[in-house]
C-alpha cells in the first residue's frame, strides 16, 4: 500500500475512533460490564469534554494537512470526509448529551 494512502486511512481510523466513546460507554453499559465507565462520564464530565475538543483539535489539524499544496487527491478525499466524520459526530453527542 503506498505511504499517502496508508496516512488517509490512518487519519480516517483515529478520527473515527476518537469519537466512539460515547458508544463504547453505552456498549459497556448495555451488557453490564462497566457501571464505573457510565458513573465515570456523569461525575466527571471534564473527561467527555476533553475527548470532544480533542476530536475537534484532531479535525483541525487534518484541515490544514489536506490545504497544503502537495497532498495527493485521495488523502485530500479521506481527510475531508474524517473531518466530516468527526465533526458530525461530535455534534451529535453534543445534542443528545449536551455539554
Amino acid at each position: 500500500m503506498r505511504r499517502e494512502w496508508f496516512l488517509s486511512v490512518g487519519a480516517v481510523a483515529l478520527a473515527f475512533l476518537g469519537t466512539q466513546h460515547h458508544n463504547l460507554m453505552m456498549f459497556l453499559f448495555a451488557v453490564g460490564l462497566s457501571n464505573v465507565g457510565m458513573s465515570l462520564m456523569t461525575k466527571m464530565p471534564l473527561v467527555r469534554d476533553t475527548m470532544l475538543l480533542m476530536s475537534v483539535v484532531i479535525a483541525a489539524v487534518i484541515a490544514y494537512q489536506i490545504t497544503r499544496p502537495r497532498r495527493p487527491l485521495a488523502m485530500r478525499i479521506t481527510g475531508a470526509l474524517s473531518i466530516v466524520l468527526t465533526l458530525g459526530l461530535a455534534g451529535w453527542s453534543l445534542m443528545q448529551f449536551g455539554l
